[in-house]
């Protein structure tokens, strides 16, 4: 896997409208085709990801591709880092990961 500092990502901004989740599912779908990731997992892969989009405010979603993995990341809100500690800051959280079998 990449290290955060060289790794390439393709973020997704998804508004609160309910009707536009499934398009976390085609971008989750195209960057598994481009990394050559088999499709086990992927349905329940997108179901976790689209379990995160919030109604209330747009959500931020990141994806890095490698060689034998993708990598999901949810932005986290300001001043919490995933784990509940604040730090001053919004932050990313894994939410998938799916890698080459």
């Amino acid at each position: 896997m990449q290290s955060e500092d060289s790794a390439a990502y393709t973020y997704l901004t998804v508004p609160p409208d309910p009707t536009l989740r499934s398009c976390i599912g085609l971008v989750v779908a195209g960057l598994a085709a481009r990394a050559r990731i088999g499709v086990a997992g992927l349905e329940d892969a997108v179901e976790l990801l689209e379990g995160q989009h919030t109604s209330e405010v747009p959500t931020r979603y990141r994806f890095s591709v490698d060689e034998d993995s993708l990598v999901a990341e949810i932005e986290t809100p300001e001043g919490a880092r995933g784990n509940g500690e604040p730090d001053g800051s919004a932050g990313w959280r894994t939410v998938v990961e799916l890698v080459v079998s």
